[in-house]
């Protein structure tokens, strides 16, 4: 079961996400698996999470996922674990908002603040996260443009 999958906007050198989770967590460094899911060998053992980065010049494709295991081992969820990389890290993230709308996610900035923001439909049919605009005010990003949702469908978030 899939318990987080958190984008995050640029590059994480590898070994500072590595240090981190040890140094925070617990999480051996050596179970961290980085690189392309298809470049994995079926042999090597199931690691803790595994970190890809983009397939292109995604603007959020270095993709952190985990399950269970990652959960039990920060005791977070997937927004909290998101504010706690992002705030030692220093680059935004986009994790799921929880909706039933694909092109909704919640952004968490460098300072820990968080809000939904609307993605570009066009790029996320290519694979690419691009945000349009916030959907509600994200005090760590002000010069973000905020445009509420529109009625009809505040009723179904």
């Amino acid at each position: 079961m899939l318990v987080y999958q958190i984008q995050f906007e640029g590059e994480i050198p590898a070994a500072d996400l590595r240090r981190f989770l040890a140094d925070s967590y617990g999480i051996a460094p050596e179970s961290i698996y980085v690189g392309r899911i298809e470049d994995r060998s079926p042999g090597d053992p199931r690691p803790v999470a595994m970190f890809t980065p983009p397939d292109d010049d995604e603007e959020f494709g270095w993709v952190l996922i985990g399950d269970t295991e990652l959960a039990d081992a920060t005791g977070l969820g997937e927004r909290e674990l998101a504010v706690a990389l992002v705030r030692a890290l220093r680059v935004r993230a986009l994790v799921d908002d929880g909706s039933h709308y694909p092109d909704r996610w919640l952004l968490v900035s460098t300072d820990g603040s968080s809000g939904r923001v609307l993605t570009d439909e066009d790029a996320a049919a290519d694979g690419n996260l691009r945000i349009v605009h916030a959907l509600e005010p994200i005090s760590g990003e002000p010069q973000l443009a905020v445009v509420p949702p529109r009625d009809w469908s505040r009723d179904e978030d």
